[in-house]
C-alpha cells in the first residue's frame, strides 16, 4: 500500500519534537568550550520544557555518540538527571554507528516502541569534536601510545581490514575518483549549500528547532550555526589545494566541517501523542543498514 494511502494506526510510532543546539565549527566555533554533557542536556531539557512532558515519562534514551572516552554513558546519564530525567524511571543507552549514530538511536528508541517494550522514549545524538578529536585509530592489539601488546600481524596483513583505518578525506577522494566526481562540481555543489542553507538561516527557517546555548565564561548567547558562509563561490573554493592527496578532489571548503552540537528526537505512539494533544511531526516507517566496502566508507 502506498505511504499516502496507510490507515492511521495508534501504535503507529511518530516523532513529536526535534531539536538541536546551533551547530558549530570545533576548536574555532562558539561551542568549543562547551561540554558534550551540557550540550546533550540543554536539548534534553528543551525537549521536556517545549512538550510540557514530564522527564519520568520518557522511559528510555538512547544516544549516540563516536569520539567520547568509554563512549560518554557516565557523563551522559549525568548530563539526563540534570536535564530533568530521573535515574529512577528514565534508562540510557549509548550506541556508536559512526556518523551514522545520532539515526541509530533514534532507530533503537523506534524499535523499542515498535514491540511495545515502551511508549515514549527520545533518541539523541552528541558530538564535541572541539574536546574530542578525531585520534589516529589503531588496529586490534595496538594501544594509543603505538605499543605492541600482543601479536598484531593478521591485522596488518589484512589489506581489507587495514582499509578500515583509512580517514574520512581519502574515503572521500575514493569515492569521487570511482563515481568521476570532478573537483569543480564538488566545488560546485558545496557552495551552492552554503548558499542554500544562508538564505534559509536568514528566512528564519531553522529558529524553531535551534535551542540557544547560554555560554558561562563569556556571558554570551549562541542561536546560530556558524559555519554556514554565504559568500561563498565555486570561485573561492578552486582556489583551496586539495588536502588528503595531491591531486584529490577533497578540501576543507567542499568537505563537512569538524562540528560541536546536540540534538534530540522524541518518539512515542499515535495514540499517546494524541492523548497529551503533541503534534505529529513525522511517522517512523522503518529503518535499514548494509555493509560497504572500508575504502569507501
Amino acid at each position: 500500500m502506498p505511504p499516502s494511502t496507510r490507515i492511521p494506526r495508534d501504535d503507529d510510532v511518530v516523532i513529536v519534537s526535534a531539536l538541536r543546539t546551533p551547530l558549530c565549527r570545533a576548536r574555532k566555533g562558539a561551542l568549543a568550550h562547551v561540554p558534550p554533557a551540557t550540550l546533550l542536556q540543554t536539548v534534553l531539557q528543551a525537549t521536556l520544557q517545549r512538550t510540557g512532558i514530564p522527564g519520568s515519562d520518557i522511559e528510555d534514551v538512547c544516544v549516540g555518540n563516536v569520539l567520547l572516552p568509554q563512549n560518554g554513558a557516565g557523563a551522559m546519564r549525568m548530563a539526563q538527571i540534570v536535564a530533568g530525567l530521573p535515574a529512577e524511571t528514565t534508562a540510557l543507552q549509548m550506541v556508536n554507528r559512526q556518523c551514522a549514530s545520532g539515526l541509530q538511536a533514534c532507530a533503537m528508541i523506534a524499535n523499542r516502541i515498535a514491540t511495545r517494550e515502551i511508549t515514549v522514549g527520545v533518541g539523541a545524538g552528541v558530538e564535541s569534536m572541539s574536546t574530542n578529536s578525531m585520534q589516529q585509530i589503531q588496529p586490534p592489539q595496538v594501544d594509543y601510545n603505538g605499543t605492541q601488546t600482543t601479536d598484531a600481524t593478521p591485522y596488518w596483513n589484512n589489506a581489507s581490514a587495514m582499509d578500515c583505518l583509512l580517514p574520512m578525506g581519502v574515503t572521500s577522494d575514493n569515492v569521487a575518483k570511482q563515481y568521476q566526481m570532478p573537483r569543480h562540481e564538488l566545488d560546485q555543489f558545496a557552495a551552492a549549500s552554503h548558499q542554500k542553507a544562508a538564505a534559509a538561516q536568514k528566512a528564519g527557517k531553522f529558529t524553531a528547532e535551534i535551542v540557544p546555548l547560554s555560554l558561562a565564561h563569556n556571558n554570551q548567547v549562541v542561536a546560530h550555526d556558524d559555519g554556514i558562509r554565504a559568500s561563498t563561490t565555486p570561485q573561492v573554493l578552486a582556489k583551496l589545494k586539495p588536502v588528503f592527496s595531491p591531486q584529490g578532489p577533497t578540501t576543507a571548503g567542499n568537505a563537512s566541517q569538524t562540528t560541536d552540537g546536540a540534538a534530540a528526537v522524541l518518539l512515542m505512539t499515535r495514540a499517546e501523542a494524541r492523548q497529551r494533544q503533541l503534534p505529529i511531526l513525522g511517522i517512523w516507517r522503518g529503518y535499514g543498514t548494509a555493509g560497504g566496502p572500508p575504502p569507501l566508507l
